[in-house]
């Protein structure tokens, strides 16, 4: 007996589990559609996007017949449940940490099918790819921090990179940079597009070249380099896309002082928010694996940011932005202290960069701390050992689990 079933919008009640609906994915606030309604608004939220049939599967939640969830209202008493029905349990409100990991999980999930479809042929997708960088926003806007926090997580945890999760990452940079830069926010979801699909031409190019592991040869890297072209050719087929979706698009490789590409653009020539792009696409690079090389720490892709702004590459005040949004230290860094101890970055001090918020992990023996103590180094009074960073460790090389240091301290 099949256990799912086809209902109206206002059949639908709390306690039911759903595992379809009429729209798209993409034109409704929800990144998946299996959910379990939690209460009215999760249905009155349903309606307002023009949600009139859901399928639900009566093995995962309530049926037609069911007695509906009752919810709790400060003005009324707790109602009794049913006997035949079981009890239902308190869950906790999710923490900053854990809403950013399901929001980097269901935007990854997202951004494959969109790459899936453009490597089978298909157009675009913009009305997708829209919705996926609006709710981005809005979670950077609700917890920066963590996104950072999830940011490195993502580094640290994942094997296989993908264009998909490589756009994701420089979308959510971007949007940290950007906000910091004190970009228009009618301007933010127009970036956020442009970091979305700034490679989205690498899949017009065979498959084993823009995912080679090793180094390219002078012709591969000649090839690889026709992306931004080819990206334009894809959105061409999108129909409308903002112009300075456009202009991220075919202008990410190019430098400040002429020394990208395609076309070799300079100075006011290259557009301030492909700038923004470039130099988070650049970070990314860096802090990841690619063609055969190693990550680099954050803490040394910061610098060779500071470097890049001295050779002219990307305009300096605009590395300080980056770097102001980022940190000297970025959260995730491992750092080895004045006082002998080890600790791992948990949060930025914007007005106070080599004083961020920290999680000491070892002791001056090097011993590991039965309670890791948290630090904010801004704000330390007399009676504390007055500690300062000495430089940044490697966490492979140390044995240090980052992640799961940052997974707890975002627990308390």
């Amino acid at each position: 007996m099949a256990s799912t079933k086809r209902i109206t919008i206002d059949q639908l009640k709390p306690g039911m589990f759903v595992v379809a609906m009429d729209q798209p994915w993409y034109r409704t606030p929800f990144l998946f559609h299996k959910r379990l309604i939690a209460g009215p608004d999760d249905i009155d939220q349903m309606r307002r996007h023009g949600i009139h049939e859901i399928t639900i599967d009566i093995e995962k939640g309530l049926d037609l017949d069911a007695t509906p969830v009752a919810v709790v209202t400060p003005s009324s008493p707790a109602p009794v449940a049913p006997a035949e029905q079981p009890p239902q349990t308190h869950q906790a409100s999710p923490t900053a940490m854990e809403a950013a990991q399901v929001s980097y999980r269901e935007a990854t999930a997202a951004m494959e099918r969109i790459f899936a479809e453009l490597e089978a042929g298909h157009a675009p997708n913009i009305e997708a790819v829209k919705s996926v960088v609006a709710k981005v926003m809005d979670q950077i806007l609700l917890h920066q921090e963590s996104m950072l926090a999830q940011f490195c997580v993502q580094k640290m945890r994942r094997f296989d990179r993908t264009l998909a999760s490589h756009g994701l990452d420089v979308c959510v940079l971007s949007l940290i940079v950007a906000h910091e830069y004190g970009l228009k926010e009618t301007e933010q979801d127009q970036l956020g597009m442009g970091a979305m699909l700034h490679d989205v031409g690498y899949v017009r190019l065979p498959r084993n070249l823009y995912r080679k592991a090793g180094l390219l040869s002078p012709q591969e890297n000649s090839l690889m380099k026709q992306h931004p072209q080819l990206s334009i050719a894809v959105m061409a087929e999108a129909g409308d896309v903002p112009d300075l979706t456009r202009q991220i698009i075919s202008q990410h490789h190019e430098h400040e002082n002429g020394s990208g590409y395609p076309n070799k653009l300079n100075g006011a020539a290259v557009s301030p928010l492909a700038q923004i792009v470039g130099l988070v696409d650049t970070y990314d690079g860096m802090v990841s694996f690619r063609n055969g090389r190693p990550p680099l720490l954050p803490h040394d892709a910061i610098r060779q940011l500071f470097v890049l702004g001295e050779k002219g590459r990307f305009d300096k005040a605009l590395i300080e932005v980056a770097i102001k949004a980022l940190g000297v230290y970025p959260i995730g860094s491992l750092i080895k202290l004045n006082t002998g101890e080890s600790a791992v970055v948990v949060g930025l001090n914007h007005e106070h960069r080599l004083k961020p918020r920290i999680r000491i992990i070892t002791d001056q023996k090097g011993q590991a701390c039965i309670e890791p103590i948290d630090v904010d180094l801004s704000t330390q009074n007399g009676q504390q050992p007055q500690r300062t960073i000495l430089r940044a460790l490697d966490p492979k090389q140390e044995h240090v689990n980052v992640p799961a240091y940052l997974e707890a301290a975002a627990g308390h």
